[in-house]
């Protein structure tokens, strides 16, 4: 199963020329997730206070890059982000895995170099990884069927602006 990750800025143009992904940023790994601080109390209740873990992701460094460091510098807020894992089927990039952020800010733009086998030889190539922090996550998945058709949606958000 052929996986692609791509990611959409606002206000910032990527270099994908994927047909629904045009000028969406290409990622070729990421993480992301919730974390839950657990205690337990005198009364051996338990309690704690949910946060998201900042979402990481890497990719080439190509036109994005300048920007997305700006961004980083200055703390400039971006209202939303959509990322999508998309699984090929026939000639179509079918999302099975989105994520929309809100009240976004970059909290990291870091370029380094990654060593790839070309044939016999390394290779060397500029990546940028980005950490970004998210006010409100909506995450959404689409299930698909052995006969590659969408069984359905399970979506669910969490907004730490109002909930942290």
């Amino acid at each position: 199963m052929v996986t692609d990750f791509f990611i959409k800025i606002e206000g910032i143009d990527g270099e994908s020329n994927e047909q629904n992904h045009q000028k969406w940023i290409e990622v070729i790994d990421f993480s992301h997730g919730a974390m839950q601080n657990v205690a337990i109390g005198k009364s051996h209740e338990v309690s704690g206070r949910g946060h998201l873990i900042p979402f990481s992701f890497t990719h080439v460094v190509d036109k994005a890059t300048p920007k997305l460091q700006h961004y980083c510098m200055t703390g400039q807020k971006i209202n939303k982000i959509e990322f999508q894992v998309c699984r090929s089927i026939g000639n179509n990039q079918i999302p099975t895995y989105e994520l929309t952020m809100e009240s976004v800010k970059i909290s990291k733009a870091e370029i380094s170099t990654v060593a790839r086998k070309v044939e016999a030889d390394t290779a060397y190539q500029a990546i940028e990884k980005v950490e970004l922090i998210a006010g409100k996550i909506t995450w959404k998945v689409t299930p698909i069927k052995p006969d590659n058709t969408k069984d359905g949606v399970v979506e669910a958000s969490f907004d730490q602006t109002i909930n942290g």
